[in-house]
């Protein structure tokens, strides 16, 4: 009898598999289905344990996994107690909506029926979608819709957005929220030095109150898409479109990336000093100068023996 129970409590598996409960499933269909399968050696078994337990009407729908380690104790347990498989999945920061939706729906835990225009309407974003949702590890229920996911980034980012505005610096020569959060993706995709983005902030900042242009180049980048090939050439310059910041002045529509915390607190705290321009080191960082000769000097000393 004891190594009957011993043989019956054990999970035929090798690897780790995850198993769906449906809707209305009954403790007696899971458990034929289970021995079906080949994950338990004993349906009977488990039916015992359950109506000894007092547990065969307690089972919940969902994904749950099914792993060596585990005993068909465990896997009851687990389905009465609704606890469900999970995963994580991590959007990064500096990252397009597009590069987001397609990590997103080749992710195998996560359901996908819509197109990103179809969640984009649902979710009530307009028109441009980047910059919009915020980058972070999130924990889902395995079988989430990719939807759910755009909504809790979507609501956390409009929390951050919110909170950061409020607390700006009382000086920042911005409208609105939506100004500041394009300025952020401008910096998230300018340097990875934290240190420095403040500083570019009150480069862009300085170069917005006296009417010069951006001249960023990843806003060409951006608006090249897929056209791009680095890097950028001086015909790229001349493409015709708003966010191209060497065309036209003023911010561009919208965000280019989406944005972590170090940049969304750059745009709102730009560095008061006096730069005007800067210019990428081989060490990842930046030479910044307040008149055009010093950076052409920066230039040549920088860029043009790379």
């Amino acid at each position: 009898m004891l190594f009957w129970i011993y043989w019956a409590n054990d999970i035929k598996v090798n690897n780790s598999s995850v198993y769906q409960i449906p809707q209305g499933a009954s403790l007696y269909s899971t458990a034929n289905n289970l021995e079906y399968l080949g994950y338990i050696n004993s349906s009977i078994f488990m039916r015992l344990l359950a109506k000894s337990l007092n547990l065969e009407s307690k089972i919940k729908s969902g994904y749950y996994d099914i792993n060596a380690d585990m005993s068909v104790i465990n896997l009851l347990n687990h389905f009465t107690s609704a606890k469900v498989a999970t995963r994580s999945i991590t959007l990064i920061e500096g990252n397009t909506i597009d590069d987001y939706y397609q990590k997103l729906v080749n992710m195998k835990a996560l359901k996908s029926s819509k197109t990103l225009t179809e969640i984009m309407i649902e979710i009530k974003q307009n028109h441009p979608y980047d910059g919009y949702f915020w980058p972070d590890t999130y924990q889902i229920n395995y079988g989430s819709s990719v939807l759910s996911v755009f909504k809790r980034a979507h609501q956390m980012m409009r929390q951050k957005l919110e909170l950061a505005w409020r607390n700006r610096a009382h000086t920042l020569p911005l409208k609105n929220a939506e100004q500041a959060l394009v300025l952020a993706s401008l910096i998230e995709k300018e340097t990875a030095n934290a240190q420095e983005k403040s500083k570019i902030a009150g480069v862009f900042i300085r170069r917005l109150q006296k009417g010069m242009r951006l001249q960023t180049d990843p806003s060409v980048v951006y608006a090249l898409g897929e056209h791009y090939q680095a890097p950028l050439k001086k015909r790229d310059l001349e493409f015709d479109t708003p966010y191209n910041t060497y065309r036209n002045k003023g911010l561009p529509p919208g965000p280019i990336s989406s944005v972590g915390a170090d940049s969304l607190y750059a745009a709102m705290h730009p560095h008061m000093g006096s730069a005007l321009y800067f210019v990428a080191k081989k060490d990842g960082t930046h030479a910044f100068a307040n008149t055009y000769q010093q950076h052409k000097d920066n230039i040549n000393k920088y860029l043009k023996n790379q």
